[in-house]
């Protein structure tokens, strides 16, 4: 998965936010199972042909748990763009201080364009990646688990199905991080290259033509452009298999054991109602890795755009002050 230690620092003073918010998640997929095991009941219910007045105190519940759900949902969105916005904040505070003590000497040797992306659009790209890729990342990961907990009371085997297709589920996407790695890297570096350059031109277009070079710095552009289209549709490719490997694990975990529960009733080891919240469960199990699958992308894209910050970040003052009436020149 998308987790770059080296971003993880931007959220100190901020981290009880985010715990926060992977608190609120798991609360409000707890709430989610417990809706569905009400669910299971009230079919349950039906089935046996329970009377009409039997039933109000199970669709109260019903529609309570719906309430309290949206309720939850909404309060995570909020506090993952209050938690998203803070850290953009102290980061561009770390971004202007490295500029200042950088100086002039150090981005009188980059080109404009390429520094601007990692400055303004590299930030503004990390949003989602705090506030919603993050969270996100461990609700998934814990869900799972939670639900577990729930489902082994009322049948262990489908349970254990459950996690286990969950857990490989949310492993397996992660056997082509390098390659997702690199690709990002590489976009990163065509856009910046582009960015440039396109900057350049339009700061420079009198120049160019005053010596009739409009044509062919035209052409040099329009070659970046298509490395910048190679490198993005590559970046995309390797989402989409991430993805579809995440599809393929829902759809069989929910699968397999929604089969384990027909079985189970078959035999008579398990009794209907447990079935049908098994059949509704299987929604609720992977919601968490939909959509962190949703959210893939982001984390990509955030880790791509933080490669030229943190270039930024690491970069070495060319001169160096050290609170002498002199200063070291570095090459």
């Amino acid at each position: 998965m998308y987790l770059d230690g080296r971003l993880w620092r931007f959220t100190a003073g901020l981290r009880h936010r985010l715990v926060g918010a992977v608190f609120i998640g798991l609360l409000s997929a707890a709430v989610g199972v417990l809706r569905l095991i009400l669910l299971g009941w009230l079919l349950g219910l039906i089935f046996e042909g329970a009377a009409l007045s039997e039933l109000w105190g199970p669709v109260a519940l019903v529609g309570g748990t719906m309430l309290m759900r949206a309720v939850l949902e909404y309060s995570r969105n909020m506090v993952a763009h209050h938690t998203s916005a803070r850290v953009q904040l102290s980061l561009r505070r770390h971004l202007y201080e490295q500029v200042v003590l950088l100086g002039p000497a150090y981005f009188g040797l980059k080109r404009t364009g390429d520094v601007l992306v990692s400055l303004v659009e590299g930030v503004e790209q990390l949003e989602t990646y705090f506030g919603q890729y993050i969270p996100q990342l461990f609700v998934a990961a814990l869900t799972p688990m939670m639900i577990f907990v729930f489902m082994v009371f009322l049948d262990g085997p489908i349970a254990v199905c459950f996690l286990v297709f969950a857990i490989i589920t949310l492993i397996a996407p992660s056997m082509f991080h390098y390659w997702d790695r690199m690709s990002a890297r590489a976009r990163s570096k065509s856009y910046g290259a582009f960015a440039a350059e396109f900057l350049d031109s339009l700061q420079g277009l009198g120049t160019l033509k005053s010596f009739g070079q409009s044509r062919a710095r035209a052409e040099s552009l329009a070659h970046k452009a298509h490395e910048l289209f190679r490198t993005t549709m590559w970046v995309l490719a390797t989402n989409a298999l991430g993805r579809g490997i995440t599809d393929t694990g829902i759809a069989l975990g929910a699968a397999g054991a929604l089969a384990m529960g027909a079985w189970r009733v078959s035999t008579g080891e398990t009794e209907l109602w447990i079935l049908l919240v098994v059949l509704m469960m299987g929604v609720e199990v992977f919601r968490p890795l939909r959509e962190l699958r949703n959210l893939l992308h982001q984390g990509m894209v955030g880790q791509s755009a933080a490669e030229g910050i943190l270039d930024i970040l690491a970069a070495p003052p060319s001169l160096e002050d050290n609170g002498t009436e002199t200063v070291t020149l570095h090459e």
